[in-house]
């Protein structure tokens, strides 16, 4: 009888040792879902060359507007420049220093800051059409590096975002 007992312990405890092993384990190995998640904030990143655009989001207005928040850098010696920027299809209004411009100089490692304490830069829409939560085209136009295309998600105008407005600019005569 205690042969019988110890033998069925045994066996349950290698049979639990083993079901738990392959229970746990990632089956998927380095191509896990899980392993390959990158994204950590709601900003989203891009890179065209060694153009780097961070961190960007939309901050939805309660006039529906919208103001994108994001850092781009250029990590190279040539300069390039933001020559334009499409949200959801829409042209953005750029601009620097409360007036609109039609190029952001990309200088080395000189960021162009979109909204924040540091901001030395703008980029808005007159009006997004759609909801906080959902994800829009975002596409950055470079003068010598091409297009970047980003899905940006659109958050509302609360929390670490309360202070995020829509600019007060100067128009400017064409």
């Amino acid at each position: 009888m205690a042969l019988r007992r110890t033998r069925f312990l045994t066996f349950s405890v290698l049979s639990l040792s083993l079901a738990s092993t392959l229970l746990t384990g990632c089956a998927a190995g380095p191509n896990a879902a899980t392993r390959l998640i990158t994204q950590v904030t709601d900003g989203v990143e891009g890179q065209a060359g060694s153009i780097k655009l961070r961190n960007m989001t939309l901050v939805i207005q309660p006039d529906s507007s919208a103001v994108l928040v994001g850092t781009i850098v250029n990590q190279d010696e040539a300069t390039d420049a933001v020559l334009g920027i499409a949200i959801n299809g829409a042209q953005a209004s750029i601009g620097r220093a409360g007036a609109l411009v039609s190029e952001l100089p990309l200088e080395l490692n000189k960021p162009v800051i979109f909204e924040g304490p540091s901001a030395n830069a703008f980029a808005f829409v007159e009006s997004l059409g759609a909801k906080p939560g959902y994800r829009v085209p975002v596409l950055v136009i470079l003068a010598n590096s091409g297009i970047v295309e980003l899905s940006v998600l659109v958050r509302d105008r609360s929390a670490e975002f309360i202070d995020v407005a829509r600019p007060v600019f100067t128009p400017t005569e064409d």
